[in-house]
């Protein structure tokens, strides 16, 4: 049995996506950030760093209890060479996958965390670090779109943990900025084929 202690961002939507992909049987323990239920002690003896989302995988054991897995990328990466699906074992394929999870988790989600906090959360808006991410996530957003004009899925013709990570940021980031994807087709039409995935749909809606 796996733990998910989740919340109800582009990154939580990430790690239940990719449970119901896997088809592993988990539990889910939603967080309100806002009340800082992710810096108390029980979770922050879990994840020493308070970050959502965060896996307890009860089936494997680490110095001396169930082992804790935090940061997208990293749960990615852990459930697909668990299960041994939507990862290659080797070669160019898993190469370009951890390519583009590299992208999306250095580049394209700090620009649209910074893009929230400077639009959304800031009280005290200010002009130029607005502008700074705005422009920023539209940038992010052109490799994508790029990529997609010459494969069906991020990393190739074959679905994997990279169109997983990348996914909710069309989903959920790209339609709170720019508000639509009109401008990037290409990611518009992966963003729908991905859409229709019942495991998708599933985790989209958790926590409930």
């Amino acid at each position: 049995m796996i733990d998910l202690h989740t919340v109800a961002t582009a990154n939580g939507y990430k790690a239940s996506i990719m449970l119901e992909e896997v088809q592993l049987p988990y539990r889910v323990t939603s967080y309100d950030l806002v009340k800082g239920e992710h810096f108390t002690p029980a979770f922050l003896a879990l994840n020493p760093v308070g970050r959502l989302p965060t896996i307890v995988d009860h089936d494997v054991m680490a110095d001396g209890k169930p082992l804790a897995v935090y940061g997208t990328m990293a749960i990615l990466v852990y459930l697909a060479e668990k299960t041994g699906q939507l990862l290659p074992d080797s070669g160019a394929a898993r190469a370009k996958i951890f390519e583009w999870l590299g992208i999306i988790s250095s580049d394209v989600g700090p620009a649209y965390s910074g893009q929230f906090v400077f639009n959304v959360i800031a009280k005290d808006k200010q002009p130029w670090a607005v502008d700074f991410y705005n422009k920023l996530c539209t940038r992010m957003l052109q490799p994508i779109e790029q990529q997609l004009t010459k494969t069906r899925y991020l990393a190739g013709d074959d679905y994997s943990i990279a169109d997983i990570m990348a996914y909710p940021v069309a989903a959920v980031s790209a339609l709170r900025f720019p508000g639509s994807l009109d401008a990037h087709p290409q990611m518009a039409r992966w963003a729908a084929a991905i859409g229709t995935r019942p495991a998708v749909q599933r985790g989209m809606k958790v926590p409930a």
